[in-house]
């Protein structure tokens, strides 16, 4: 089956901001659409804004419907979760090393 052209308008915003790399957090998406979007993914709306707030928590097949449903390459959102990984990550690391170096 193929997805209505008119679900897609819907997003349309939504698709060109991960195209345009406008969308640096998964938790943008908060205020846009949330319930029609989490229904449209098979998720509830709470599910689905919390995933927003910590989007390593995202499945691959959710983060492939979501892409679907956009219409957006699922790599601009996995850039998206990688980058804010990554920020998060770095932060860890950092923190753990001061941890270390304090103990000498």
């Amino acid at each position: 089956m193929i997805i209505p052209q008119k679900v897609h308008d819907e997003f349309i915003l939504i698709k060109s901001a991960f195209e345009n790399h406008s969308i640096r957090k998964m938790s943008e998406l908060e205020k846009q659409k949330p319930t029609r979007i989490a229904q449209l993914i098979g998720m509830n709306q709470g599910r689905y804004g919390a995933k927003l707030l910590r989007p390593e928590n995202f499945s691959p097949s959710e983060i492939i419907r979501l892409s679907i449903v956009l219409d957006v390459d699922a790599g601009l959102i996995i850039n998206v979760i990688k980058s804010q990984l990554q920020e998060a990550e770095m932060k860890r690391i950092t923190n753990n090393l001061q941890k270390i170096n304090n103990r000498k």
